[in-house]
C-alpha cells in the first residue's frame, strides 16, 4: 500500500505525465480539430499571487507562486509576491465566475507546502533601499511538476533583475537561471542546475559539455517535465531542450546534480520536410509515447518519439502538429505558446497566453492543426478571455485532471489586486445535448 510522506499527499503520477488512451486514426483526429465548446467556469482560489504552475498530485492542486516582474521603476518593496512558494489548494472549493464578490473560502483558498529559502535561493532584499539595488534576487518562477520517483517537485527560474538605472530599459533577465527541486525526504530545496552570467557566464563558470555536473544548460528555464526517470526541461532564450537523469536522485536525495544532456536546439530535423529552425522552446507535454515540445517564437508545437524508457528515440525524427502566429518583431507579438496538456482521450490542450485561449484538438502530422491568422480566434476551443470578460487577460499554465477538467492559472504581474490578478480557473466542457 502507498502511503504519503505528508498528510494528504500520495505519489501519484501527474495527470499530464500518464499513459493515455490509444492513438485515433488520422480522420478521425482530422474530424476532431478544435471547435468552440460550451463549459462552465468556476474560481477555485485567487490567494495565490501570480499562480505559475499547477500540478495534481493525489486529489489535491499544488500551485506555484511566480514572483512580480521587476520593470521600468523597479519592485516596491513593500509588497510580498511570496516568490517561489508552492500552495496546496483545495480543488473541492469552487464558485461560478458570475458571482460578481469573490466568497472568503475562495479568497483563502491556499496553504503553504514549501517557501524558498536561502540558500539555495537568491531572494529578495526588503532591506536594500531602494529595492533597485538588489540585482541578483531569483524570480521570477515558472511550472511546476512533481515525481513520483524521487518524490519531489520541480521549477524553473530565472531572475528579474533590474538594469542599469541610466539605460532606456531599466530590466535585465537570465542573469542567474536555475532548475530546484523540494524534496520531501528530505523536506528542503536542492539545485538541480545554476548557471549565474552576471558572475562571469556559465555556472560554475565553464563549458557544461566538457566538464562535470552541475551544468548551466538553460538561458530562460521555462518548463519541464517528468517522463520516467527523467527531467526534461525547455529554455526560450537558448532554445533548448535538456534531460536530466533522475535514477541516482530516486535513490538518494542528496546525490547532488543529476547527470544531463541536450536533446534539442535550434535546428531540428523534420519528417517530410528536412532539419527546419526552431526558436523560443517553452512548453512540454507527453503521452502515448511522444514527447511534445511547443515554441514560444516560433509558435509552432512538434513532437518526438520516446522509447519504452521515456528516452528520446534515435535516430530523431520529429513532426509537426501544429502551426500558430509566429512571433512579429514588428508589433512585437506571437501566439504566445505557454503550456501544453494532454487529456485521458489523447487530446492536445495548447494555451496562447494572451488573450487567455486554449486549443484542444488530436495530434496528427497528416492534418497538422493550422490556427494561423484569422483562424486563431475562431479555431480557439476554450476563449477564457472573452468567457470571463477580461480582453487582457494572461494565463502561463494549464492542466486538465483525470475528469477532463481544464485548470488554468491567470495573472498580471504589474497588479496586485487579487480580484483581477491572481486568479486559478477551472473550465468544465458541457457535453452536446446537456442544458
Amino acid at each position: 500500500m502507498q502511503t504519503s510522506l505528508l498528510p494528504g499527499i500520495a505519489l501519484l503520477a501527474v495527470v499530464s505525465c500518464s499513459s493515455l488512451s490509444p492513438a485515433r486514426s488520422p480522420s478521425t483526429a482530422f474530424l476532431d480539430s478544435s471547435a468552440p465548446g460550451r463549459f462552465r467556469v468556476e474560481r477555485v482560489s485567487t490567494a495565490i499571487p501570480f499562480p505559475r504552475g499547477l500540478v495534481s498530485v493525489d486529489g489535491k492542486l499544488f500551485v506555484l507562486a511566480r514572483g512580480r516582474s521587476r520593470e521600468f521603476g523597479g519592485a516596491n518593496g513593500t509588497i510580498d509576491d511570496r516568490a517561489g512558494t508552492i500552495f496546496e489548494v483545495d480543488p473541492a472549493i469552487a464558485e461560478p465566475v458570475e458571482n460578481v464578490t469573490i466568497g472568503e473560502a475562495v479568497r483563502s483558498n491556499g496553504r503553504v507546502l514549501a517557501e524558498p529559502t536561502s540558500p539555495p535561493f537568491v531572494l529578495f532584499d526588503r532591506n536594500c533601499s531602494p529595492p533597485t539595488r538588489d540585482r541578483n534576487t531569483d524570480r521570477p518562477y515558472c511550472t511546476l511538476r512533481f515525481d513520483r520517483l524521487t518524490r519531489s517537485f520541480y521549477l524553473c527560474g530565472f531572475s528579474g533583475i533590474d538594469g542599469l538605472e541610466t539605460e532606456p530599459v531599466n530590466f535585465t533577465k537570465n542573469l542567474s537561471d536555475m532548475v530546484m527541486r523540494y524534496d520531501l525526504r528530505t523536506m528542503r530545496w536542492h539545485e538541480v542546475e545554476r548557471h549565474a552570467s552576471y558572475a562571469g557566464g556559465l555556472y560554475p563558470h565553464h563549458d557544461p559539455r566538457t566538464n562535470a555536473a552541475p551544468h548551466g544548460w538553460l538561458n530562460g528555464p521555462d518548463n519541464c517535465l517528468v517522463v520516467g526517470h527523467s527531467l526534461y526541461c525547455v529554455a526560450k532564450d537558448n532554445s533548448r531542450l535538456v534531460r536530466y537523469d533522475l535514477s541516482e536522485l530516486g535513490r538518494d536525495p542528496e546525490a547532488g546534480a543529476p547527470q544531463s544532456e541536450v536533446v534539442l536546439e535550434h535546428e531540428i530535423p523534420i519528417e517530410g520536410l528536412g532539419t527546419q529552425s526552431f526558436s523560443g522552446h517553452s512548453a512540454l507535454a507527453a503521452g502515448e509515447g511522444w514527447l511534445y515540445v511547443g515554441f514560444r517564437t516560433s509558435s509552432e508545437v512538434i513532437r518526438v518519439r520516446l522509447d519504452a524508457d521515456g528516452l528520446v528515440a534515435r535516430p530523431l525524427q520529429a513532426q509537426v502538429v501544429a502551426r500558430f502566429d509566429p512571433f512579429d518583431p514588428k508589433t512585437r507579438k506571437s501566439a504566445n505558446l505557454t503550456d501544453l496538456a494532454l487529456d485521458p482521450q489523447g487530446r492536445l490542450h495548447v494555451l496562447s497566453a494572451k488573450p487567455t485561449r486554449v486549443y484542444r484538438f488530436v495530434p496528427d502530422p497528416a492534418h497538422v492543426f493550422d490556427a494561423r491568422g484569422e483562424r486563431a480566434a475562431r479555431l480557439a476551443w476554450l476563449d477564457l478571455a472573452t468567457l470571463v470578460g477580461k480582453p487582457q487577460l494572461k494565463s502561463e499554465n494549464i492542466l486538465v485532471d483525470e475528469r477532463g477538467r481544464l485548470y488554468v492559472s491567470s495573472s498580471d504581474s504589474y497588479a496586485m489586486d487579487a480580484d483581477a490578478a491572481s486568479v486559478i480557473y477551472r473550465a468544465t466542457p458541457i457535453e452536446a445535448g446537456a442544458p
